[in-house]
């Protein structure tokens, strides 16, 4: 009996013992949770602020990892979203004119705007780091609660303050929806500017005299015209597609927008110079090694042998039109864009071989084809100068765009 009892002591203490180890862990694990530092940052997709510090955001998750509790909400998201941030402002007194996006809580204190949160918020964490960073308001019990919570009236029943955030957000869907729609002239004229280019008109005039020399019908010549267009606009467009996916995967937009912006920029200059000095070296034009290749595939005039001279004059044609296109799929690749970006390269395209279409329809109704080659000889000087005019406006877009839509705003 007396060893029964002996036993049974022992394991109690055991077991009470591996309780409180096992809860002393826990308690730990808790306090060593509440000293993360807690950040709670809130954003918009089309708040142009928000996406120029998006790489210092990540730098810092990056940098700290599990030292922070770093949380991240888009104000356009789900409903949920939306009313933290108005509880969040409301709790930290923040004032109307600074009631937008990008905005981070930290501690008791708040920060607004690229240059606050890039220049503060990491120098906070470092002092808040192993220090009670609690957060004032407590958003997790808020999220736990929703959507059991006091919910604010966003036409402004709750009062003036409410009225004035609805109002902020209200004004950033509107200058994002200013800035698309500013973007998109910018792209429909670039893609007309575009569309006139010297080397895809040459490459076509040829094919049409040459169909012309084998005296072929008006139905044919419409016919292998068509089938040569078509194959230039699939090679641009599905080229274009798997180029934006490439740089959406990658989350590339920006480095790849500066650099179009720079090519662009030199490309332009190079344009005017060429336009200025036709008898100089020039540069923007298909190689003329490479000539003989599609011309080869042209002159067969089958259909499969068109088709391939489309692919490969779309492949050669780059030093023409490659910046351009670069850049335009800079833009549509953007956060904003991704949305409608195939529908807008697809127009893109169509407004690029319009012209083409236009010239063989006139070609087929007899226009003199040798007389269209003499109004492109002579208008050549006049286009590359307008065309190296567009190219170096569209450039200075791409390097200074947030700050030209915030000058067309204002």
């Amino acid at each position: 009996m007396k060893k029964i009892l002996f036993f049974t002591i022992i394991s109690i203490v055991l077991i009470s013992s591996l309780f409180k180890v096992n809860n002393n862990n826990i308690a730990l694990a808790q306090e060593n949770n509440s000293e993360k530092v807690k950040v709670v940052y809130f954003y918009t997709i089309d708040c142009v602020k928000c996406r120029e510090i998006k790489p210092f955001i990540a730098k810092i998750k990056e940098k700290y990892g599990d030292k922070i509790d770093f949380l991240e909400h888009n104000v356009k998201g789900e409903e949920q979203c939306r009313q933290l941030f108005y509880n969040f402002v409301q709790e930290y007194n923040v004032p109307d004119d600074k009631a937008g996006t990008p905005l981070v809580f930290m501690g008791n204190d708040y920060l607004v705007g690229p240059d606050d949160i890039s220049n503060q918020l990491e120098e906070k964490i470092n002092k808040s780091i192993n220090n009670d960073a609690n957060l004032r308001f407590d958003y997790r019990k808020f999220l736990d609660a929703w959507p059991n919570v006091r919910i604010i009236d966003f036409t402004g029943g709750s009062g003036s303050d409410i009225c004035s955030i609805e109002g902020e957000i209200c004004k950033i869907e509107n200058e994002a929806n200013n800035r698309k729609k500013i973007t998109l002239t910018l792209i429909a004229t670039t893609a007309v500017i575009d569309s006139i280019n010297p080397c895809a008109i040459a490459v076509l005039i040829f094919l049409i005299t040459i169909l012309i020399s084998l005296k072929t019908s008006r139905k044919k010549m419409l016919k292998v015209g068509m089938i040569y267009i078509g194959a230039v606009f699939t090679t641009y467009y599905f080229a274009g597609l798997g180029l934006m996916k490439i740089i959406t995967r990658f989350d590339i937009t920006t480095q790849i927008g500066l650099l179009a912006g720079i090519i662009v920029l030199l490309a332009g200059f190079l344009e005017i110079k060429e336009g200025l000095y036709p008898n100089g070296k020039q540069l923007l034009i298909i190689p003329k090694k490479t000539k003989p290749i599609f011309i080869k595939f042209l002159k067969k005039g089958t259909i499969p042998s068109v088709v391939v001279a489309g692919i490969l004059v779309s492949a050669f044609e780059l030093p023409c039109t490659g910046q351009v296109y670069l850049a335009i799929l800079s833009i549509l690749s953007q956060e904003s864009m991704r949305a409608q970006g195939y529908l807008y390269l697809f127009v893109y395209n169509i407004i690029f071989v319009l012209p083409l279409i236009i010239i063989l329809f006139i070609a087929a109704w007899g226009f003199d084809i040798n007389r269209m080659e003499n109004m492109r000889l002579q208008t050549r000087k006049i286009v590359k100068i307008l065309i190296g005019l567009i190219m170096i406006i569209f450039g200075l877009f791409l390097l200074y765009q947030d700050r030209i839509l915030d000058m067309f705003e204002k």
